[in-house]
């Protein structure tokens, strides 16, 4: 399954999520984080990886296999886009890219996505029929932020995309946004520590600070009630898919033998 982190406004904290969050529930179930963030990502920090040449950016120009680009964060997997001005020179080939969604999709339990803000042609959510990709969007405390956020769920839902709720980041009670925001699923407090792990490459996840708390709960409150049984659903579904498959099989044998 892919989960999606968006909005269509940047510094909400995509990234800060998305990041946390997989690094969280790779403990749990096999999972790989994205950056899909081709031109303007900076993950690459969050992990240490910013010297890696093994990037999105350099598998979208022909230099990498899926394989040879992914790498290890303890038991997470890592997908890093290119952090230095030399992303400018990716050639942005959605088909492709989508192409390594879904084989990543196949290999893992989870795919997290952090995709990147705005909306413009080619971008990749309008391919969300191929990508089959679900989201969280990611809103902050303050009125432009309010207002995109918004402005994003509005978008989602024109274009058809399943949301599966909205997290307020950085809550400082600048607005009340709660009788605005419908499946507001968590609110996260401004911590000025999440900045510090930009500095030290750790997921604030793994301190016990407020905003770190706040988050290992709604992980947890993802992976009990969405996560675990979405994939309980889909392994369910592959089973029954094999074993149609294997039946199907049986019986054509069986014709076989029947008209010899």
């Amino acid at each position: 399954m892919k989960i999606g982190f968006y909005n269509i406004q940047g510094g909400t904290g995509k990234t800060t999520l998305a990041a946390n969050m997989a690094y969280y529930i790779s403990d749990v179930v096999k999972t790989v984080f994205v950056d899909c963030d081709i031109y303007g990502g900076n993950s690459a920090l969050f992990f240490n990886l910013e010297s890696v040449p093994e990037t999105i950016n350099a598998y979208l120009n022909g230099k990498y296999s899926p394989g040879e680009i992914i790498h290890e964060y303890e038991n997470l997997s890592v997908i890093v886009s290119d952090p230095t001005p030399a992303a400018f020179d990716t050639d942005l080939n959605v088909e492709k890219l989508v192409e390594l969604l879904n084989h990543l999709d196949k290999k893992y339990d989870v795919v997290i996505l952090d995709l990147p803000p705005n909306i413009t042609e080619g971008n990749i959510l309008f391919s969300n029929e191929e990508l089959s990709c679900k989201m969280i969007v990611v809103g902050e405390d303050s009125i432009p932020g309010v207002g995109g956020t918004l402005k994003t769920l509005e978008l989602l839902d024109v274009l058809g995309t399943p949301v599966i709720g909205t997290v307020i980041n950085k809550d400082r009670k600048i607005v009340e946004y709660e009788d605005v925001i419908e499946n507001l699923i968590a609110i996260l407090p401004y911590d000025e520590e999440v900045e510090e792990q930009w500095i030290i490459g750790e997921p604030i996840v793994k301190k016990k600070s407020h905003f770190g708390k706040e988050l290992s709960f709604l992980t947890e409150d993802l992976l009990d009630v969405y996560i675990e049984k979405d994939l309980a659903t889909q392994r369910a579904i592959e089973i029954a898919k094999e074993f149609k498959s294997h039946i199907i099989g049986e019986e054509e044998e069986e014709k076989k033998d029947e008209s010899l």
